[in-house]
């Protein structure tokens, strides 16, 4: 039968537990680095050795659906900085809506900055990821 074991004062953290998790991860490093760098054909499959070049990206490459509307707003300002920031400019008109529209009505529809605020940037997003997906 198991017998528990007595520790009157308890087991400290520093060294038993630390120094047993540790063994277990480096044990398990091991066992998952040993493929990675000696047997690199079993992770590494073949797009993934083609050099990159930061000048031309491929065609069949997009990002996935909620990055499309950025990825085509990128490709719409030539430069990142100005799309920069018309993107900061309108995330942070969005995050900052109740600040900026303080009306006392609840009623969305009797709140025409609010509205228009939203509807904006909803279609703006729903316009520019179906424009990134169908180019």
């Amino acid at each position: 039968m198991y017998k528990k074991p007595k520790y009157p004062k308890g087991m400290t953290f520093f060294p038993a537990f630390v120094m047993e998790d540790l063994l277990v991860i480096f044990i398990f490093l091991a066992i998952f680095f040993v493929p990675v760098f000696f047997f690199p054909e079993l992770v590494v499959f073949g797009d993934a050795e083609i050099p990159a070049d930061p000048f031309d990206t491929p065609e069949h490459i997009k990002p996935e659906w909620y990055f499309l509307a950025s990825y085509q707003f990128l490709k719409l300002i030539p430069s990142e900085f100005g799309a920069l920031i018309i993107q900061t400019v309108g995330v942070s008109a969005f995050v900052l809506l109740p600040f900026i529209d303080r009306s006392k009505e609840n009623n969305i529809l009797k709140r025409p900055v609010f509205l228009f605020i939203i509807l904006s940037c909803i279609l703006s997003f729903i316009g520019l990821t179906v424009w990134g997906f169908i180019s």
